[in-house]
């Protein structure tokens, strides 16, 4: 792109733009439009806004945006199946989870290595267990392990009111996946509760799509859970369907090549660039 057809350049677009520096050398800046007029174009970059002057630049062009390899995947399948955790829902956006963790002289995945080390935490995901007994049992054991009663409670709090927050742009490409007919199956080593908790944070329109371990009797990546969410799939869609028409994304890698050994094709879910 030559310096003049810059002008026509949106607010907005991502651009790298060579310039000529005093000394005769060049120096390349990237960023996003977000001023331009007919003498200078200003970019918001890594590290701060940069403002150039259209006389020294040699040349630019537009940065395209990478495409999502996820999105493109799913979107050639005969049916998309999507972890839950960490692909269409996060947890502790806000902090108070990890700063009640924090006061007990411990981080979030300390307190995960302990949720799921007791005996409740594998009882829980196979439907042997409630979630409301595996917090009981779990603030139990943290208060064995010599942990304050008060900082436990703000804990146990915290962590039951966290019920997560739509990854928009994975429930987006499932609402597309749905218009454009796809199925689509939502396989999570779940609660009793997510039902409740996705009717809670506006994704109750998944529910219908759950294939939840706690139902199912068996969690990923044991090979018998893919067998099972696979026949349940076939039961609800009414038909015989191979295993390799079935298209797969989870955050955990064990969880990916469990997918694949059973046949699945699948591919470890990473956000849009």
């Amino acid at each position: 792109m030559r310096p003049e057809d810059l002008s026509r350049v949106p607010l907005g677009e991502r651009v790298t733009v060579r310039r000529r520096l005093a000394d005769g050398r060049a120096s390349d800046v990237v960023g996003r439009v977000v001023e331009l007029d007919a003498e200078t174009i200003v970019l918001d970059t890594r590290h701060g806004r940069a403002v150039v002057r259209i006389v020294d630049v040699v040349v630019a062009r537009v940065v395209r945006p990478v495409p999502w390899r996820v999105a493109a995947f799913l979107e050639r399948a005969d049916v998309a199946v999507l972890d839950l955790d960490g692909v269409l829902r996060t947890f502790d956006t806000e902090g108070h989870v990890g700063r009640a963790a924090a006061g007990l002289g411990t981080d979030l995945e300390g307190v995960l290595e302990t949720a799921f080390g007791i005996d409740e935490g594998m009882a829980m995901l196979t439907g042997r267990c409630t979630h409301a007994e595996w917090i009981t049992a779990l603030e139990a054991r943290l208060l064995d392990d010599g942990h304050a009663p008060q900082a436990v409670a703000r804990l146990m709090t915290a962590w039951v009111e966290d019920r997560g927050t739509p990854i928009a742009p994975t429930t987006e490409l499932v609402d597309r996946l749905s218009a454009s007919g796809t199925p689509v199956f939502v396989f999570t080593n779940g609660t009793d509760r997510v039902p409740e908790e996705l009717e809670h944070i506006g994704l109750g329109h998944l529910v219908p799509a759950l294939l939840n371990a706690c139902d199912l009797g068996v969690a990923k990546p044991d090979p018998e859970a893919y067998a099972v969410a696979h026949a349940e799939i076939e039961r609800r869609l009414g038909r015989e369907l191979g295993r390799e028409q079935v298209r797969f994304t989870d955050d955990r890698p064990q969880n990916v090549e469990a997918a694949r050994t059973f046949g699945w094709q699948a591919r470890i879910f990473t956000p849009p660039a």
